[in-house]
Protein backbone atom coordinates (compact mmCIF):
# COMPACT_ATOMS: atom_id res chain seq x y z
CA UNK A 1 0.00 0.00 0.00
CA UNK A 2 1.36 3.35 -0.99
CA UNK A 3 -0.13 6.50 0.67
CA UNK A 4 0.18 10.40 0.07
CA UNK A 5 -1.65 13.30 1.31
CA UNK A 6 -4.43 13.60 -0.59
CA UNK A 7 -4.29 9.75 -2.24
CA UNK A 8 -3.98 6.49 -1.28
CA UNK A 9 -2.75 3.28 -3.41
CA UNK A 10 -3.34 -0.17 -2.80
CA UNK A 11 -3.06 -3.55 -4.74
CA UNK A 12 -5.22 -5.99 -4.05
CA UNK A 13 -4.64 -9.68 -3.81
CA UNK A 14 -5.23 -10.23 -7.70
CA UNK A 15 -2.69 -7.61 -8.12
CA UNK A 16 -5.21 -4.80 -9.52
CA UNK A 17 -4.13 -1.38 -8.21
CA UNK A 18 -6.84 0.47 -6.61
CA UNK A 19 -6.71 4.58 -6.37
CA UNK A 20 -8.67 6.60 -4.14
CA UNK A 21 -8.92 10.47 -2.31
CA UNK A 22 -9.38 10.58 1.02
CA UNK A 23 -11.22 12.76 2.70
CA UNK A 24 -9.68 15.73 4.60
CA UNK A 25 -10.85 16.86 8.37
CA UNK A 26 -13.02 19.97 7.36
CA UNK A 27 -15.30 17.50 5.14
CA UNK A 28 -15.55 15.30 7.27
CA UNK A 29 -16.63 17.63 9.79
CA UNK A 30 -19.19 19.07 7.44
CA UNK A 31 -20.82 15.25 7.12
CA UNK A 32 -20.46 14.71 10.77
CA UNK A 33 -22.57 18.31 11.33
CA UNK A 34 -25.77 16.54 9.02
CA UNK A 35 -25.46 13.30 10.91
CA UNK A 36 -25.65 15.18 14.07
CA UNK A 37 -28.56 17.09 13.03
CA UNK A 38 -30.65 13.73 11.93
CA UNK A 39 -29.29 12.26 15.83
CA UNK A 40 -30.50 15.43 17.76
CA UNK A 41 -34.09 14.72 16.38
CA UNK A 42 -33.92 11.24 17.15
CA UNK A 43 -32.62 11.92 20.84
CA UNK A 44 -34.93 14.64 21.43
CA UNK A 45 -37.77 11.93 20.55
CA UNK A 46 -36.40 8.82 22.80
CA UNK A 47 -35.63 11.49 25.33
CA UNK A 48 -38.93 12.98 25.54
CA UNK A 49 -40.19 9.38 25.49
CA UNK A 50 -37.88 8.21 28.74
CA UNK A 51 -38.82 11.19 30.60
CA UNK A 52 -42.76 10.97 29.82
CA UNK A 53 -42.91 6.92 31.22
CA UNK A 54 -40.70 7.95 34.37
CA UNK A 55 -43.32 10.94 34.65
CA UNK A 56 -46.44 8.55 34.70
CA UNK A 57 -44.76 5.82 36.81
CA UNK A 58 -44.02 8.61 39.25
CA UNK A 59 -47.40 9.58 39.17
CA UNK A 60 -48.55 7.68 42.90
CA UNK A 61 -44.93 7.46 44.14
CA UNK A 62 -43.30 10.34 46.30
CA UNK A 63 -40.31 10.79 48.30
CA UNK A 64 -37.19 8.06 47.69
CA UNK A 65 -39.40 6.89 45.41
CA UNK A 66 -40.00 9.11 43.04
CA UNK A 67 -36.01 9.54 43.30
CA UNK A 68 -34.93 6.17 42.39
CA UNK A 69 -37.53 6.06 39.40
CA UNK A 70 -35.72 9.44 37.83
CA UNK A 71 -32.33 8.29 38.87
CA UNK A 72 -33.19 4.93 37.00
CA UNK A 73 -34.64 7.21 34.23
CA UNK A 74 -31.29 9.14 33.83
CA UNK A 75 -29.46 5.97 33.78
CA UNK A 76 -31.31 4.59 31.04
CA UNK A 77 -31.60 7.54 29.16
CA UNK A 78 -27.13 7.78 28.87
CA UNK A 79 -27.65 4.07 28.25
CA UNK A 80 -30.30 5.28 25.15
CA UNK A 81 -28.08 7.64 23.94
CA UNK A 82 -25.36 5.50 23.47
CA UNK A 83 -26.90 2.54 21.92
CA UNK A 84 -28.78 5.31 19.28
CA UNK A 85 -25.72 6.75 18.40
CA UNK A 86 -23.46 3.44 17.85
CA UNK A 87 -26.88 1.86 16.48
CA UNK A 88 -27.15 4.90 13.61
CA UNK A 89 -23.45 4.60 12.39
CA UNK A 90 -23.75 1.27 12.46
CA UNK A 91 -26.91 0.28 10.69
CA UNK A 92 -26.90 3.58 8.25
CA UNK A 93 -22.62 2.56 6.72
CA UNK A 94 -23.91 -0.82 7.08
CA UNK A 95 -26.83 -0.33 4.53
CA UNK A 96 -25.45 1.92 2.37
CA UNK A 97 -22.35 0.76 1.81
CA UNK A 98 -20.11 2.63 4.01
CA UNK A 99 -22.32 5.76 3.77
CA UNK A 100 -24.21 8.11 6.60
CA UNK A 101 -26.79 10.64 5.28
CA UNK A 102 -24.13 13.41 6.13
CA UNK A 103 -21.25 11.52 4.10
CA UNK A 104 -23.85 10.35 1.50
CA UNK A 105 -24.65 14.35 1.07
CA UNK A 106 -20.61 15.37 0.91
CA UNK A 107 -20.19 12.68 -1.38
CA UNK A 108 -17.80 10.45 1.09
CA UNK A 109 -17.43 6.96 1.75
CA UNK A 110 -15.93 4.55 4.13
CA UNK A 111 -14.08 1.73 3.20
CA UNK A 112 -11.22 -0.84 4.23
CA UNK A 113 -7.73 0.54 4.34
CA UNK A 114 -6.95 -2.04 1.92
CA UNK A 115 -9.49 -0.82 -0.46
CA UNK A 116 -12.46 -3.62 0.22
CA UNK A 117 -16.18 -2.97 1.92
CA UNK A 118 -15.82 -2.88 5.78
CA UNK A 119 -17.73 -5.84 7.50
CA UNK A 120 -20.63 -5.32 9.94
CA UNK A 121 -18.28 -5.60 12.77
CA UNK A 122 -15.60 -3.16 11.16
CA UNK A 123 -18.66 -0.46 11.32
CA UNK A 124 -19.93 -1.16 14.15
CA UNK A 125 -16.10 -1.03 16.42
CA UNK A 126 -15.54 2.31 14.81
CA UNK A 127 -18.72 3.27 15.68
CA UNK A 128 -18.30 2.78 19.22
CA UNK A 129 -14.61 4.18 18.88
CA UNK A 130 -17.09 7.52 18.07
CA UNK A 131 -18.29 8.13 21.73
CA UNK A 132 -14.51 8.27 22.68
CA UNK A 133 -13.41 10.20 19.60
CA UNK A 134 -16.43 12.75 20.51
CA UNK A 135 -16.84 13.23 24.07
CA UNK A 136 -12.70 13.46 24.89
CA UNK A 137 -11.98 15.26 21.36
CA UNK A 138 -9.66 12.65 20.34
CA UNK A 139 -10.93 12.31 17.18
CA UNK A 140 -10.51 15.82 15.65
CA UNK A 141 -6.59 15.39 17.24
CA UNK A 142 -5.56 12.61 14.98
CA UNK A 143 -7.53 13.12 12.20
CA UNK A 144 -5.61 17.01 11.91
CA UNK A 145 -2.33 15.19 12.40
CA UNK A 146 -3.04 11.94 10.79
CA UNK A 147 -2.26 11.88 6.96
CA UNK A 148 -5.06 9.93 5.88
CA UNK A 149 -7.29 11.89 8.18
CA UNK A 150 -8.06 8.88 10.05
CA UNK A 151 -9.43 9.17 13.56
CA UNK A 152 -9.16 6.32 16.63
CA UNK A 153 -12.26 4.47 14.83
CA UNK A 154 -10.79 4.43 11.96
CA UNK A 155 -7.34 2.86 13.40
CA UNK A 156 -9.39 0.44 15.48
CA UNK A 157 -11.40 -0.41 12.65
CA UNK A 158 -8.75 -1.23 9.73
CA UNK A 159 -10.96 1.92 7.84
CA UNK A 160 -10.56 4.71 5.91
CA UNK A 161 -12.85 7.57 4.69
CA UNK A 162 -12.87 8.67 1.10
CA UNK A 163 -13.88 10.78 -1.35
CA UNK A 164 -16.45 9.21 -3.92
CA UNK A 165 -16.06 9.53 -7.80
CA UNK A 166 -18.49 12.05 -9.12
CA UNK A 167 -21.38 9.53 -10.63
CA UNK A 168 -21.80 10.12 -14.26
CA UNK A 169 -25.37 11.77 -14.79
CA UNK A 170 -27.85 11.85 -17.52
CA UNK A 171 -27.11 15.22 -18.02
CA UNK A 172 -23.70 15.07 -18.28
CA UNK A 173 -23.44 11.82 -20.45
CA UNK A 174 -25.13 13.78 -23.02
CA UNK A 175 -23.00 17.63 -23.33
CA UNK A 176 -21.95 17.67 -26.65
CA UNK A 177 -18.08 17.74 -27.18
CA UNK A 178 -16.87 20.92 -27.84
CA UNK A 179 -15.92 22.35 -31.11
CA UNK A 180 -12.30 24.12 -31.15
CA UNK A 181 -11.82 27.13 -33.49
CA UNK A 182 -8.91 29.71 -34.69
CA UNK A 183 -11.24 32.53 -34.59
CA UNK A 184 -15.69 32.79 -34.23
CA UNK A 185 -15.31 34.99 -36.96
CA UNK A 186 -16.91 33.29 -40.08
CA UNK A 187 -16.06 35.68 -42.64
CA UNK A 188 -17.72 36.32 -45.93
CA UNK A 189 -20.74 34.15 -47.00
CA UNK A 190 -19.71 30.96 -48.60
CA UNK A 191 -21.48 29.76 -51.83
CA UNK A 192 -22.77 26.17 -52.06
CA UNK A 193 -23.94 26.14 -48.54
CA UNK A 194 -27.42 24.15 -49.79
CA UNK A 195 -25.36 21.60 -50.72
CA UNK A 196 -24.42 20.46 -47.66
CA UNK A 197 -26.66 18.51 -44.91
CA UNK A 198 -26.42 17.38 -41.58
CA UNK A 199 -23.67 14.44 -42.57
CA UNK A 200 -21.30 17.48 -43.87
CA UNK A 201 -21.97 19.27 -41.17
CA UNK A 202 -21.08 16.05 -38.84
CA UNK A 203 -18.02 15.55 -40.36
CA UNK A 204 -16.84 19.30 -40.16
CA UNK A 205 -17.66 19.20 -36.41
CA UNK A 206 -16.12 15.92 -35.76
CA UNK A 207 -13.09 17.65 -37.17
CA UNK A 208 -12.61 20.71 -35.22
CA UNK A 209 -13.48 18.82 -31.57
CA UNK A 210 -10.46 17.00 -32.56
CA UNK A 211 -7.09 18.88 -30.90
CA UNK A 212 -4.51 15.81 -30.61
CA UNK A 213 -3.73 15.41 -33.99
CA UNK A 214 0.31 16.05 -34.83
CA UNK A 215 0.00 19.28 -37.49
CA UNK A 216 0.75 17.92 -39.79
CA UNK A 217 -1.63 15.17 -39.84
CA UNK A 218 -3.93 17.62 -39.07
CA UNK A 219 -3.60 19.63 -41.97
CA UNK A 220 -3.08 16.92 -44.34
CA UNK A 221 -6.25 15.58 -43.11
CA UNK A 222 -8.27 18.97 -43.29
CA UNK A 223 -6.89 19.61 -46.81
CA UNK A 224 -8.88 16.26 -48.01
CA UNK A 225 -11.66 16.82 -46.15
CA UNK A 226 -12.06 20.58 -47.67
CA UNK A 227 -11.38 19.15 -51.28
CA UNK A 228 -14.16 16.61 -51.03
CA UNK A 229 -16.74 19.18 -49.54
CA UNK A 230 -15.19 21.76 -52.63
CA UNK A 231 -16.75 18.93 -54.84
CA UNK A 232 -19.93 18.37 -53.10
CA UNK A 233 -20.42 22.60 -52.90
CA UNK A 234 -19.58 22.07 -56.93
CA UNK A 235 -17.50 25.65 -56.18
CA UNK A 236 -15.37 26.78 -59.49
CA UNK A 237 -11.73 25.99 -59.38
CA UNK A 238 -11.38 30.12 -59.41
CA UNK A 239 -13.47 30.28 -56.01
CA UNK A 240 -11.78 32.41 -53.29
CA UNK A 241 -12.79 29.66 -50.93
CA UNK A 242 -10.31 27.50 -52.83
CA UNK A 243 -7.56 29.67 -52.34
CA UNK A 244 -8.20 30.16 -47.68
CA UNK A 245 -6.20 27.73 -46.13
CA UNK A 246 -8.00 24.05 -45.77
CA UNK A 247 -8.37 24.53 -41.49
CA UNK A 248 -9.60 28.18 -42.32
CA UNK A 249 -12.37 27.61 -44.95
CA UNK A 250 -13.89 24.41 -42.31
CA UNK A 251 -13.80 26.76 -39.23
CA UNK A 252 -15.87 29.15 -41.24
CA UNK A 253 -17.91 26.21 -43.29
CA UNK A 254 -18.88 25.36 -39.59
CA UNK A 255 -20.23 28.78 -38.34
CA UNK A 256 -22.35 29.17 -41.41
CA UNK A 257 -23.54 25.57 -41.64
CA UNK A 258 -24.48 25.84 -38.03
CA UNK A 259 -27.41 28.37 -38.42
CA UNK A 260 -28.79 26.89 -41.14
CA UNK A 261 -28.98 23.05 -40.42
CA UNK A 262 -28.16 23.05 -36.51
CA UNK A 263 -31.05 23.18 -33.67
CA UNK A 264 -30.58 21.17 -31.21
CA UNK A 265 -28.41 21.48 -28.24
CA UNK A 266 -25.75 23.67 -29.02
CA UNK A 267 -21.77 22.53 -29.07
CA UNK A 268 -19.22 24.53 -27.26
CA UNK A 269 -17.09 26.64 -28.64
CA UNK A 270 -13.65 27.45 -28.03
CA UNK A 271 -10.52 29.35 -28.77
CA UNK A 272 -8.17 27.01 -29.92
CA UNK A 273 -4.24 28.07 -30.01
CA UNK A 274 -1.97 25.36 -32.00
CA UNK A 275 1.91 26.07 -31.98
CA UNK A 276 4.37 24.75 -33.95
CA UNK A 277 5.55 21.15 -32.80
CA UNK A 278 2.70 21.15 -30.68
CA UNK A 279 -1.05 19.08 -30.44
CA UNK A 280 -2.77 21.83 -28.87
CA UNK A 281 -2.51 23.77 -25.86
CA UNK A 282 -5.29 24.26 -23.27
CA UNK A 283 -8.37 26.38 -24.73
CA UNK A 284 -9.77 29.29 -23.60
CA UNK A 285 -13.46 29.20 -23.74
CA UNK A 286 -14.74 32.02 -26.26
Amino acid sequence: MTTGYDTQRVTTADNVGISFRVAGLATRLTAAIFDALILTCILTVATVLIVAIADAATGNTSGNGAVEIFSLASYLLAAAWLLIVVAYFTVAQAVSAGRTPGKTVMGLRVIRADGGTASLGEYFLRSAALIVDALLGVGPVLMFFHPQSRRLGDLLAGTVVVRERTPVTLQAATVPSPVYLRSIDPGPAIDGLSHLGEHELEGVRTFLSRTGLRPDMRTDLAGRLAARLFDRMELPAGAPERMWPPELFLERLYLQLVPRLDSGTPYPVYRLDLQPGQAGRPPVAS
